[in-house]
């Protein structure tokens, strides 16, 4: 590469270099089809990096590399990392960076890290402007959204139990099924009595979160259950904005410290306390991917979605990915740089 050339916003730093190809070719569809070089050597790719480079995709073998150049050569660069072995080393770093925003999990049966995931999370990043794509959005094409919005209890009540109801109809295993309405109800718990505060911030309705409830029009969740036939998805969305980064990663982080995520994981459904209490490692592990989408003081998205074609115990042996954005009015630099 001659000295005049171009220098790449995007890079992508795996030793595996098929994979690396792979990968660099979902992030350059998602990027406009800007360059996006691939290399396992990091001097080599250094070289190829302009002086202030937006993304760096790698495998958190080279973790400690990538946090070291966001931290002391490339301020403006965020990170992207997969990974097919355990998240936790990968979690406490993005509770210590913010600007590792994507921890992908990788399936051992997959031949490279989910392409949507990794679209989503280049596209997100570089368009920090963009509204969250929409569920169907991020399912087949064909995909069936059923939706609710539960303004009382029973109301909440009734929602889990159909849930589970077409959950099994869109072919989970009755055990999944559960599994998806003990979700459901923890996150609308979360929607229903933390999420919402007055108009100077304080919650509303945390103080007791076994009182029967009746929300105003204008607090009143939307639960959302999409399938296509391979994944199920289940999103909840309040229109307060309240979830911040550092509640879900150190939500996350402190229950791994008190105890292994593994056995968390197959603990998904939790009954001692009527379906509450999960806690944000559980709505972490109930899944494969988690999505956090935030827009401060206006929406929070929390999806979580499912793989159908993967046995309830396989699933509990894979990594399981997490994406938190948070679309705030960026400085006019972000603007110039993004391009919008």
């Amino acid at each position: 590469m001659s000295d005049s050339a171009p220098k790449a916003t995007i890079a992508v730093l795996e030793r595996n270099r098929v994979v690396g190809q792979r990968i660099a070719r979902v992030m350059s569809a998602a990027a406009g089809m800007q360059d996006v070089p691939v290399a396992s050597d990091p001097a080599e790719l250094r070289a190829r990096l302009s002086d202030r480079p937006l993304l760096l995709g790698c495998d958190a073998a080279d973790l400690e590399l990538a946090l070291e150049w966001a931290a002391e050569r490339y301020p403006s660069m965020h990170l992207l990392v997969w990974t097919s072995g355990n998240t936790d080393a990968v979690l406490q770093a993005a509770l210590k960076e913010p600007r590792l925003s994507s921890i992908v999990g990788w399936p051992s049966f997959a031949s490279m890290p989910r392409p949507w995931e990794i679209a989503l999370a280049v596209r997100r990043i570089l368009k920090p402007l963009a509204l969250p794509p929409r569920l169907s959005d991020l399912l087949s094409w064909g995909a069936t959204i059923v939706k609710w919005r539960p303004r009382t209890s029973e109301d909440r009540d009734r929602t889990v139990a159909e849930v589970a109801h077409w959950a099994e109809r869109a072919g989970a295993p009755a055990r999944v099924a559960e599994r998806l309405a003990a979700l459901a109800h923890e996150l609308l718990m979360n929607a229903m009595y933390v999420a919402p505060v007055d108009a100077r911030g304080r919650p509303r309705y945390t103080h007791d979160r076994r009182s029967d409830l009746v929300l105003d029009e204008g607090e009143i969740p939307t639960l959302r259950l999409g399938a296509d036939g391979a994944h199920i998805a289940l999103q909840a969305h309040d229109p307060f904005g309240t979830l911040r980064r550092h509640h879900v990663f150190e939500g996350i982080t402190r229950g791994l410290s008190a105890r292994g995520a593994d056995s968390a994981r197959g603990q998904v459904l939790d009954t001692s306390r009527g379906g509450a209490g999960l806690g944000m490692l559980k709505i972490y592990a109930a899944g494969a991917v988690l999505l956090v989408d935030v827009s401060p003081t206006a929406s929070t998205m929390v999806t979580s979605f499912w793989d159908l074609d993967v046995n309830p115990r396989e699933f509990r042996s894979l990594p399981a990915s997490i994406h938190y954005f948070e679309r705030s009015t960026p400085t006019m630099e972000t603007l110039e740089r993004t391009g919008w």
